[in-house]
């Protein structure tokens, strides 16, 4: 499921978040979902919106089986998680990963936005 304001963005922070969701979008695709028990159905979700403050929140989230609570972005060893976290860095952001019911990753980011 995908979820976009209608706000637009800069360039130079649309190129950034759509490499994020790549990433964060193949990686659910090829590790969240080793094998679906219970019948259960595969979820990715993708949200882009605005706060209203000049503040702009980029989620994306699957009902997977999760990250390890050992997990630490700062010293992940693949490429691709690198990447999202350089990225993120890039557009001046935070990154946070919530581990509830699947993976979460939340990207705040600010500027570049008109309504």
């Amino acid at each position: 499921m995908v979820r976009v304001d209608n706000s637009t963005l800069d360039v130079d922070k649309v190129i950034p978040c759509a490499l994020i969701v790549n990433e964060l979008v193949s990686n659910s695709l090829k590790y969240a979902f080793p094998a679906r028990r219970n019948g259960g159905t595969a979820e990715i979700r993708v949200n882009l919106r605005s706060d209203g403050e000049n503040r702009f929140i980029l989620t994306v989230s699957d009902n997977g089986i999760g990250l390890p609570e050992s997990f630490n972005i700062e010293n992940c060893p693949t490429l691709g998680l690198k990447l999202v976290n350089v990225l993120t860095k890039q557009l001046g952001g935070s990154l946070s990963i919530s581990r509830e019911g699947g993976t979460k990753f939340t990207i705040a980011f600010s500027g570049g936005i008109t309504k």
